[in-house]
């Protein structure tokens, strides 16, 4: 919908980061209106027993606001379409009742979220005046605090990509850009390993997963990760020429 069919008793909706893990590194304007609004909707892996965004929040919001959204783990298109437009016309819902509400992401709102294809269907169904992102701090943003890892410096290149299927795909953007986000790294890591190795470019990368959590686990020893099976939720930085 336009800005121009902004309806005045609609009620607003916040697309919200709430960081990587760390309660203390989501938003002060996320944390004041996680309080203010009606409603909190946050996603939830069908596979999972609890939402990790919810987590984050727990100590701050009122557990009687959250709806949960459970969406399918699947590459099945249709399937998640169907789940991203279920979910859109349920807080539609309450925004036409005049309800603010808030959409929780682990993250940053606009960096590999589902948030990202939910806001595609809700601007079908409501006006965009009726809605503000609040951005969020990124996985590899929190890597590199905790690392004390510089990402870029004056007139570096920069690419954030996630890891493929192909690893070897990793080869030509590894050799082009000074500094290379690797994300969604999984059960690729032994490989992603192996190919850093080659190029000269383990000593140079800072692995970090579950960052901002209890179980974290940031080095810049990558190289003993290998058979370790931490690919998951993890992020590796690979900035070339830095020891």
């Amino acid at each position: 919908m336009t800005q121009s069919d902004n309806d005045p008793k609609l009620g607003k909706f916040y697309g919200m980061g709430v960081g990587p893990g760390d309660p203390e590194l989501m938003t002060v304007k996320a944390a004041r209106l996680i309080k203010e609004v009606d409603y909190v909707f946050t996603p939830k892996a069908s596979f999972k027993d609890n939402s990790m965004a919810l987590q984050i929040v727990k100590d701050i919001v009122d557990e009687k606001k959250v709806i949960e959204q459970v969406y399918p783990m699947t590459m099945d298109k249709g399937e998640l379409n169907t789940a991203w437009s279920t979910a859109a016309e349920e807080i539609a819902a309450k925004l036409k009742a005049g309800h603010n509400a808030a959409y929780l992401t682990i993250g940053d709102p606009f960096t590999f979220s589902t948030y990202i294809y939910l806001l595609q269907h809700l601007t079908k169904l409501i006006p965009e005046d009726n809605i503000e992102t609040i951005p969020g701090v990124t996985s590899y943003n929190a890597a590199a605090g905790a690392g004390n890892f510089p990402i870029v410096e004056s007139g570096m290149k920069l690419a954030v990509i996630p890891v493929s299927k192909d690893v070897e795909e990793l080869r030509p953007i590894l050799q082009t850009f000074d500094t290379i986000v690797l994300m969604k790294v999984a059960k690729k890591l032994d490989k992603v390993i192996e190919l850093l190795e080659e190029l000269g470019l383990a000593e140079s990368s800072l692995f970090a997963s579950y960052v901002g959590l209890e179980n974290a686990v940031v080095t810049r020893d990558i190289i003993s990760l290998k058979g370790s099976e931490k690919g998951y939720m993890s992020v590796i930085i690979v900035k070339k020429g830095y020891k």
